[in-house]
């Protein structure tokens, strides 16, 4: 299988790339980005004959169109602004799709996640018409989580509650970013949504805060409502279902919190003496970008880069047989295991990336069937299985804690 990945040498894309390059059923990975430096270099790292790189500009439609043209797959790891584009450019040449995250694309603008995800299911019947699969929300969160909340509502009757948490912990010299700053912001400073009751809402931005208690190391940590695509994609996919929130927690997220409301992160031009300037763009601007695979061996060899904890819980309540089920499902990565497996991860880009990479093993295995746009939720019951075994085989186990009544 010929597979292109975009943006396949940043954080994420460079941890596929490793991947799928030991995979005896993939024949050739092009590294595709804006950067084709970044992307020789990552080739140069790899040392893979399977690995090839080209110059692709996604706001080139017709670059995207050439690079697309006899690959088998494309996975969109550089962002989901452009989840449209390459869907149409993929849809186009007969080949399959993959994106780890969805939201709102520069082909249509000013629409919400929701709008954008009936955008994407509008492609479900050409998608099956040709025989092949657009999987999207396939990341960490979303992708783990929506795998998790879609294998509840396959085991039991009934999934009535989905709250689901991301919690980072990071000891370095520095700030090390582990993910997009412009869009980690983007999502910072909207208005999460909040499922409840069959109406999709919106809330303020870090409202709805708890201390919430984590695995070790992290412990009790302050939780918000946070900006992310599950609960429409839930909402939509899981019958039923009553209630569904995301938030974010971690030690950092007060400081988060400060920044926002003191309008750092403010995304309209304002006036700074005689000059005009957006306050959000000049933030992420003077933030980190993500380090390479090779910066962060060094930084590490350094002990630049000490500890890196990822953790993400899904608490679901269920209904089985007249009964109330609470059921939490659990992920944890730290720097030290994620380096066990691929030298130069983050434990967030261990588990974005080779989350992420689970998906792909299993359709390129031959043990995914579904065909049209698929997330996580919607794949059946036993492609579920195959993911979260695939996962356990990578070292990304998840443990399910179940609580119920006896009587």
């Amino acid at each position: 299988m010929k597979i292109l990945i975009l943006g396949g040498y940043g954080a994420q894309g460079s941890v596929i790339c490793y991947e799928l390059a030991k995979h005896k059923r993939v024949s050739e990975i092009l590294i595709a980005g804006r950067n084709l430096d970044r992307a020789k270099a990552l080739k140069e790292m790899l040392k893979s004959e399977k690995l090839s790189t080209c110059r692709v500009d996604l706001n080139n439609v017709d670059e995207l169109q050439k690079a697309v043209k006899s690959c088998d797959l494309v996975i969109n790891s550089a962002s989901y602004v452009y989840d449209l584009r390459v869907m149409k450019a993929a849809l186009s040449a007969g080949a399959n799709f993959q994106g780890l995250s969805l939201g709102p694309c520069i082909d249509a603008p000013g629409a919400p996640t929701e709008k954008v995800l009936e955008l994407v299911l509008e492609m479900d019947k050409d998608f099956k018409d040709i025989g092949r699969v657009a999987l999207i929300a396939t990341g960490e969160d979303p992708g783990i989580t929506d795998l998790v909340a879609g294998y509840a509502a396959d085991k039991f009757e009934r999934v009535l509650e989905v709250r689901m948490k991301d919690c980072s912990l990071q000891k370095s010299e520095s700030l090390v970013s582990t993910w997009a700053p412009d869009l980690l912001w983007y999502d910072m400073i909207q208005e999460p949504y909040v499922y409840e009751d069959g109406v999709l809402k919106r809330v303020p931005p870090f409202s709805g805060e708890e201390i919430y208690v984590f695995p070790e190391p992290l412990g009790p940590q302050p939780c918000y409502h946070h900006y992310h695509e599950e609960p429409p994609i839930m909402a939509r996919f899981i019958k039923g279902l009553r209630y569904a929130e995301f938030k974010m927690g971690g030690p950092f997220m007060p400081y988060a919190k400060a920044i926002y409301e003191l309008g750092l992160v403010k995304d309209e031009k304002i006036k700074v003496g005689n000059v005009e300037v957006n306050p959000f763009d000049v933030f992420c601007t003077l933030l980190p970008r993500p380090p390479s695979m090779s910066e962060i061996k060094e930084m590490i060899r350094k002990r630049k880069l000490v500890e890196d904890v990822s953790c993400i819980v899904t608490d679901i309540r269920c209904k089985d047989r007249g009964k109330k089920i609470d059921l939490s499902y659990i992920s944890i990565m730290t720097l030290k295991e994620a380096n066990k497996r691929i030298l130069g991860t983050t434990a967030t880009s261990y588990l974005v990336g080779v989350g992420g990479e689970a998906f792909t093993e299993v359709l390129i295995e031959g043990s995914l069937k579904s065909r049209g746009v698929v997330p996580p939720e919607a794949l059946l019951r036993e492609e579920k299985e195959a993911v979260i075994r695939k996962l356990a085989e990578k070292g990304i186990k998840i443990l399910e804690i179940v609580k119920r009544e006896l009587v």
